[in-house]
Order: C-alpha cells, then structure tokens, then sequence
C-alpha cells in the first residue's frame, strides 16, 4: 500500500492556506492566481481527501503535518487558566461586522448546540501581507483554543502540560462535570448498532442494531442542535453488530449479522442527502464487529468476525473504483476494537480476542514501501469494547465496562487516566459530532460530552 498523499504540491499549498482561514479570494491573491482555480483546487482537495467542509479539510491539514499550530502558541503558563495579553500601544479599530471562530465558553451553561469552525469567512482586506498574515495567524491560535481545550478536559496530570493559549478572559476547564449534558433518549433502544456523525447537515445516524435479539433495519437521525429524534426509511438488510463511516458525502454500512444469524459480506451505502440507498461491492469476507475508519479517501474494516472465528485480515475499500483490496494483516486477531486516525496514522485500540479484552494497542507504520502495524505503549487495563475519539490532535479512549478512560499522548507514547463523573453515561456505540462526543447506551441513554468549546469573537481592523 502505497503512502504517498493523494493531493498535489499545488493542492497542498493551498490546503494550508484553507486551515489558516484565508477565503479563496485571499488564497488567489496570495498564490497569484484565479479565484475559479482556487475553487477547482478546493473541490479536488475534498474530492481526493474526502473531507466535506472546511473545517475537516482543517483537520484533516493538521493530521498530516501540513499545519503545527504550536509554532504560533505562547510560552507556558499555569495549566488551570489562560490569559490574554492585549496590546497597550496601538489598540484596533472595530469592524462593523463580527465573525465567529472555534474558541471557549464556560461548560456550566445550559446545554448547548456545539459549534465549529465555520466553512466560510468574512473576506479580508489583502492589500498589503502584514494585514493578511496577523489575521491568519490569530485564525490558527484560536485553533489552538480548540485543540487545548480537549486537552483539559478532566482532572488528570499529563504526561505534558497543555499548551497555553491565549482567550479574551481567564477560562478555567479542569472540571468534568461541567462537561457533561443528558439528551434526549432514543425512540426505540438497542444494541450493536452502528453510529456516525455526518459533518453536512450536523446531524448523527444511528443504524440497524439488534431490537429483542433480533436485527433490526431501521434508521435514527438525531438533531443535536434541536434535542429531536426523527425516523428514516429502513436499511435494506436488517444486520447488528455493525459500524459505519462517512466518506465523500456517503455513509458505509459493511458487512453484519444477519435474522438468521448469518455473518454477511454485503456493503450497503446511505446517502443522507437523498435519503437513498445503494450497494457497493461485496467485501472480501463476511464480517461482523469489526473496526471502521476512513483514511486518506479509502475505508479501512480492521479485524472483526466471519461467524466461526476473529479474524485478523484488513479490507480497504477505495469509494472511486468501488472495490476492495486486503491491507497490512494485524499481528493478531481482534474484534470489536476501537480505531481512529491521529496525526495521519490509524490507530488500533483493545478489543477482544474472542474470549478475553485486550490491552494491545496498534499503529499502522506507511512510512516506508510496505505499511505494517507496529506496537504501541499497551492500555493500562483491557479494553473489550472501547470507544475510541480523537481530537484533532490527542486520542481518548473509554472504557464502559469499567467506567473508566483515558488519554493517549503521542509523543510520548504514553496514557494516562482521567477522571469521569460517576453519572456519566459511557458506551462503545459513540460518535464525535462538532466539539462534542455523544454516547447512547443499549437503553436509548443519549450523553453528550463536550470536548471543545467555542465563544463570539468581534472581529477587528487594523489602519496601516
């Protein structure tokens, strides 16, 4: 499997120049280009990548190194708040009009509607680099925030100290109790069901599963902005113990069990925004909880098994071509383990063998002609069924059985624990969706964990 990235030189630059928050007309007349380019660019880039905002075409540039926020970040400061240092000399002069940016607010507040980066911004005045650049640079600061703030998100004592950044006020975030918000319940409770956030409409699916023991078809989309449960049309297959992934616009329902308890190799593919479905090609072999992420434009089916045995093989689906090749097989067998892509690699996280958790934990090595998995600092403790988040840049793991989690630091491939409040609804079946994590439990429980914060910011000018 090759690692080469599927974008190109030109494609990459400009991709940068999107994380930073420059509009196509700042990135035309930066690159001297034509704006109509920049669109044609932009399109490819979340053609190839398979990102579909902005703000994961963000992400998706700081996962793979194309932006390191901390070379804009302030020197340390104390870990329990933040500060800002304003200028004295020159202060800006407002703009008429404001513009919102991922940054904090005060988790106590009544439960929210979790916001994100928008995918556009107000166009700036491009006349001069120093009145681009400053703007551009305080875009990926407050960035920063964002990242910090899954950072401190319990009481825990880090490998590292977070990062300082800078806020508008003193904003302390080491309470895990502020961070926690019941949802509305979901209609109808199940189990092994499969759960996915899609980013276009800032809504979660929740698909099939198994009702009384039996598969079902159905499909939940729930609204977290509204607190509302509406009811779609049905799968075409009833299957459970399923998982689904969103890419270029689709989501990816691979394989499951059958009424008949039969494992199936069937790939069915919902597109929200015509509320239809279809089928993709048949994977390799049937499978069943399994592991699912999307990389580099492919979907990765990690483990799982045939309905004899746990399986160790690596399905990669490639949505342009509608068909599937066999990856780099994991060193042992493994079903129903967490997976997640950190800094532009997967992550492989617990599970089990089919008897007992795991504690070994995986990371999928592309760096040289051949991709092979390579160990990790081991979990803690084992994980059967871990849910597995990343937050741009750090990895969280919980463990629903033991009401317990943890986080990963890369760097220092290293865990440690943090803390959850003791009425925190935790389950396998979650999914990230904006700056929140959203756990529904077998009963219909909906929990939202909120990771990230955002706050208004004014904009404002500077007369040079």
């Amino acid at each position: 499997m090759s690692n080469e990235n599927p974008i190109s030189e030109r494609e990459r630059e400009i991709l940068k120049l999107v994380a930073t928050g420059a509009s196509n007309q700042q990135i035309a007349q930066q690159l001297n280009i034509s704006v109509n380019t920049v669109k044609v660019h932009v399109r490819n880039i979340f053609s190839k990548t398979g990102v579909m905002s902005r703000t994961e075409a963000t992400i998706y540039a700081i996962n793979h190194g194309f932006v390191v926020p901390e070379r804009f970040a302030p020197s340390p400061a104390n870990n329990d708040s933040v500060l800002i240092d304003t200028p004295q000399d020159e202060p800006p002069a407002p703009t008429v009009e404001p513009e919102t940016v991922a940054e904090i607010v005060d988790p106590g507040d009544s439960p929210p509607n979790p916001a994100s980066i928008p995918a556009n911004h107000p166009s700036l005045p491009v006349s001069a680099p120093r009145m681009l650049w400053p703007r551009l640079v305080g875009a990926l600061v407050l960035l920063v925030v964002v990242i910090s703030g899954g950072l401190l998100w319990a009481k825990a004592e880090p490998v590292e100290s977070p990062t300082p950044v800078l806020t508008p006020s003193t904003v302390s975030s080491n309470d895990p109790d502020q961070r926690w918000f019941s949802r509305a319940p979901m209609p109808q409770p199940r189990a092994a069901f499969a759960i996915t956030a899609y980013d276009i409409d800032r809504k979660l699916y929740v698909i099939g599963g198994s009702i009384d023991g039996q598969p079902s078809a159905a499909i939940d989309r729930f609204d977290p902005e509204n607190n509302l449960w509406v009811s779609l049309s049905n799968k075409p297959t009833a299957v459970s113990h399923i998982g689904a992934a969103v890419l270029r616009g689709n989501i990816y329902v691979p394989g499951g069990i059958d009424a008949s308890g039969q494992v199936r190799d069937i790939l069915e593919i919902f597109d929200p925004r015509e509320q239809r479905w279809h089928t993709g090609a048949a994977l390799p072999g049937p499978r069943s909880n399994y592991a699912l992420v999307a990389w580099e434009g492919q979907l990765y089916l990690i483990g799982g098994w045939d309905g004899t045995q746990v399986r160790s093989e690596v399905y990669i689906y490639d949505p342009q071509r509608d068909a599937w090749s066999t990856g780099p097989t994991l060193p042992s067998p493994r079903q129903d383990a967490g997976a997640t892509v950190v800094a532009g690699q997967i992550y492989v996280v617990g599970g089990s063998d089919g008897s007992v958790g795991l504690r070994e934990s995986i990371v999928l090595e592309a760096s040289g002609r051949q991709a092979r998995w390579i160990s990790m600092t081991p979990l803690p403790q084992a994980i059967a069924t871990p849910s597995v988040h990343t937050t741009i840049s750090a990895m969280l793991v919980f463990d629903p059985a033991q009401h317990q989690s943890f986080q990963y630091n890369q760097s220092a491939d290293a865990w440690h624990s943090v803390s959850l409040p003791d009425n925190a609804d935790i389950a396998h079946t979650s999914s990230m969706l904006g700056g929140s994590i959203y756990f529904i439990t077998p009963q219909g429980q909906v929990q939202e964990y909120r990771v990230l914060y955002t706050i208004f910011v004014p904009a404002t000018g500077t007369n040079y």
